[in-house]
């Protein structure tokens, strides 16, 4: 490399010069995750409407989110759509704001762009749960921490957002709870009611964009789940930092692709063995042609000042050195390459309309220190945007495995998990990354049609056995049914029903750092059930 004039440090210096020149992007307001217009772009994706997107690293902006919309909106591109035509109008009319700055819209009389923009969506929902084995809870997967106890409660998530001018956008989020244990072991297992889930202010200038407060990022390929990074765990205390939209490295090199660089600084709780200790994560995403997209993570915990490690030359000094060397500058850190490919309809091997998409995560438990992972996590995925002609159907299946190194070793409890740092790559004792936590594995099945434009029904199948270690492991078998019906342009119903059976429970007996146990002998089975609704405006 270093024959052609590119040195490491020359290609990192060029990567941070294309990122802030690469555009002049505007502080637009991130989209919450798991929200529709996601699914939509994933979707549409898949179905070749929109090339050379990024959609494995969330959130990202609406004007993000309305430039992969416009893409599609191109006639040629359109075209591939037939019947499934409505997802582009469900998203044009989301992002017409967006659209119509950037010129995919038509703007009508009147429609220009204030310098104050600003928004709202307040959802409120009832859920009742029935737990057997009264006084036990059950884990809301990427759920922010939370748990389901027995009974019915009450929610309101409030989300504010405004946008000031090209340079600032500021996001707040309170959530209220009639039942604080719901809310669960963490963050706050007392009295109270009402946390802060969200609070970002965000600061753009060329195309760097800096967030300070407190938020969830999905960093994966994965849909049920992802290895390193999710919103399972309560939402952490960060700076992050990182390009606004893609961008192509000067000269020659444009021809590699698109690239998009994240990073954070995060902080820990104070209950656990090194109180306030930091992470540091770093995404880069690439996309080297149109139909894949990859991605490269890497997390590092660090003590911080209990073992008087400076950020950020703790850091530097582990990505030239070997890791967790003992003292001080033992570190805890987790790796993870994922990528999605899309392959078209193809006579005889892929016969789908639509295609197909697959897409896996592979990650390794400390450094990468050989061709293999050293402790190796995985996680598979394959999606049918269409299953029939003129149908709306689509299928997804998903396998995750945290228990390959155990098997393949008898090493057990070793994702999430770390002998110094014993509260591990958890939060309030909930992993970042997969809800199916350590020497686990997850099998994942949903099927999805819409019976009109505004009307969706989903069915899924999970099954997940955890704690795979222990005498006896839990293993869980949950069905569940769900509907959304978007009422109006401003207004959504969802509801959903899920059956759960459960043998051999895990009971937590820690929290931070955790320690859970299961029965020492298999006994029978625990059934649940799950009835949830919610109601969302926009304003």
């Amino acid at each position: 490399m270093a024959a052609f004039g590119f040195t490491r440090a020359r290609l990192a210096g060029l990567a941070l010069a294309a990122m802030v020149a690469g555009g002049n992007a505007a502080a637009s307001v991130d989209l919450p995750l798991h929200h529709w217009v996601y699914d939509d772009l994933e979707r549409l994706a898949a179905l070749g409407a929109i090339r050379g997107a990024m959609i494995s690293a969330k959130p990202f902006s609406r004007k993000q989110a309305a430039r992969y919309a416009a893409r599609a909106l191109d006639p040629a591109a359109a075209a591939r759509l037939g019947s499934l035509g409505f997802l582009l109008e469900r998203l044009a009319r989301e992002l017409r704001p967006e659209l119509v700055e950037l010129g995919a819209l038509a703007a009508r009389e009147g429609e220009t762009r204030a310098r104050l923009r600003y928004g709202a969506r307040v959802q409120v929902g009832l859920a009742s749960s029935s737990l057997d084995a009264g006084g036990s809870v059950r884990a809301r997967e990427n759920s922010e921490g939370e748990y389901f106890t027995d009974g019915a409660h009450g929610e309101v998530d409030l989300r504010g957002w405004a946008e000031f001018g090209d340079g600032a956008a500021l996001t707040l989020r309170p959530k209220y709870t009639s039942d604080p244990h719901q809310l669960g072991v963490a963050p706050t297992d007392n009295s109270a009611r009402t946390t802060l889930r969200e609070a970002d202010l965000k600061l753009t200038w060329g195309n760097l964009s800096v967030h300070l407060g407190r938020g969830s990022q999905w960093w994966g390929a994965g849909h049920r789940g992802t290895l390193l990074l999710s919103d399972n765990a309560f939402p952490l205390e960060r700076l992050r930092v990182g390009s606004e939209e893609p961008f192509r490295l000067p000269g020659i090199l444009a021809r590699l692709g698109e690239w998009k660089i994240d990073s954070f600084l995060g902080v820990f709780e104070r209950e656990r063995e090194f109180p306030r200790a930091r992470l540091f994560g770093l995404r880069v995403s690439y996309v080297p042609t149109e139909w894949m997209e990859a991605g490269l993570t890497r997390l590092t915990q660090f003590a911080g000042p209990a073992l008087g490690q400076s950020f950020p030359a703790i850091v530097w000094k582990t990505y030239i050195s070997h890791p967790n060397k003992p003292g001080a500058d033992e570190v805890n850190e987790q790796v993870m390459l994922d990528l999605r490919v899309r392959i078209p309809r193809t006579p005889y091997l892929v016969p789908f309309p639509g295609g197909m998409q697959l897409y896996g995560e592979l990650g390794s438990e400390d450094r990468w220190a050989s061709p293999r992972p050293t402790r190796a996590a995985y996680l598979l995925g394959l999606y049918l945007p269409q299953v029939v002609a003129g149908d709306s159907t689509d299928l997804r299946i998903e396998y995750a495995d945290t228990d390959i190194t155990r098997r393949g070793s008898g090493f057990s409890s070793v994702w999430y998990n770390n002998g110094t740092y014993s509260s591990g790559m958890r939060h309030y004792g909930i992993p970042l990354g997969h809800s199916m936590g350590t020497d686990a594995t997850d099998f994942y099945l949903r099927a999805g049609r819409h019976l009109s434009a505004d009307l969706q029904v989903g069915i899924a199948f999970d099954r997940t056995a955890r704690g795979r270690w222990q005498p006896a492991p839990e293993t869980k078998h949950e069905f569940g049914l769900d509907l959304k019906w978007s009422t109006s342009q401003k207004a959504q119903l969802q509801a959903g029903y899920t059956l759960q059976r459960v043998r051999n429970p895990i009971q937590i007996v820690n929290v931070n750092p955790v320690f859970a146990v299961s029965s020492t002998a298999a006994g029978p089975a625990v059934t649940s059930h799950f009835l949830w609704s919610n109601l969302t405006f926009q304003f």
